[in-house]
């Protein structure tokens, strides 16, 4: 129909033959949500796929499952070589657990991914636990125990040494904190951050609950 012809039209119907933008934008929404989802689609078929082709490489047992030994050569091909400490494997596959179920000594094929991710997260602190643990491990014993742990929070507190109660409640708390994970009585390399991260959340929960009775005070 020309362009004529259509402003010769009666109103309504010359109305009808003018692009509804509303409508083309509900269209444009929907045709991302589209392309969204199947974006979503295509990359689960693929961590599906690296899933399957890890479980291939290291279930050398043929269990379906990666046990201690196998989730430590898979850590090892991660840190390029270095193969992590029974610690830092037992504590990657308690984290692992923690997050998605689990029990036993076995990482399942779903889980190889999530046991990736915690192992990298713990590889970006490592520099700084071990710089903490040369500094504060004063007999390398290979855990902070309480008089190196209340040291370490002395420096975390500006200088100002944290009560005794509150330490042993921060080491009661980070040690042995993952089921599957036993107490040593000290805080080690792989309990450290947790530690740090009880602490701080402690002293923050201390300064809300000290600002709320200022503030009634002042009411």
């Amino acid at each position: 129909m020309s362009t004529m012809l259509a402003c010769n039209l009666p109103g309504q119907l010359h109305a009808g033959l003018v692009a509804h933008p509303k409508r083309s934008r509900t269209l444009s929404a929907k045709r991302h949500e589209a392309l969204l989802a199947r974006s979503r689609f295509w990359r689960e078929v693929q961590r599906e796929k690296k899933m399957e082709t890890l479980m291939a490489k290291y279930d050398k047992s043929k269990t379906g499952n990666l046990n201690m030994q196998e989730l430590g050569d898979f850590l090892q091909d991660a840190a390029k070589g270095v193969r992590p400490s029974d610690e830092e494997i037992n504590f990657v596959m308690r984290s692992t657990q923690s997050k998605d179920g689990g029990v036993g000594d076995a990482i399942t094929k779903s889980q190889i991914m999530i046991a990736l991710d915690v192992w990298r997260h713990y590889e970006k602190t490592k520099p700084e636990i071990e710089t903490y643990f040369k500094k504060y491990d004063t007999n390398n014993s290979g855990m902070l125990e309480f008089d190196q742990l209340k040291n370490l929070l002395t420096e975390l507190n500006d200088g100002i040494p944290p009560p005794d109660d509150e330490v042993r409640w921060i080491e009661s708390n980070a040690d042995g904190s993952l089921k599957g994970v036993q107490k040593t009585g000290g805080i080690n390399k792989t309990e450290l951050m947790g530690a740090i991260a009880l602490w701080y959340t402690h002293i923050e929960e201390a300064q809300t609950k000290t600002t709320t009775s200022s503030c009634c005070v002042i009411q």
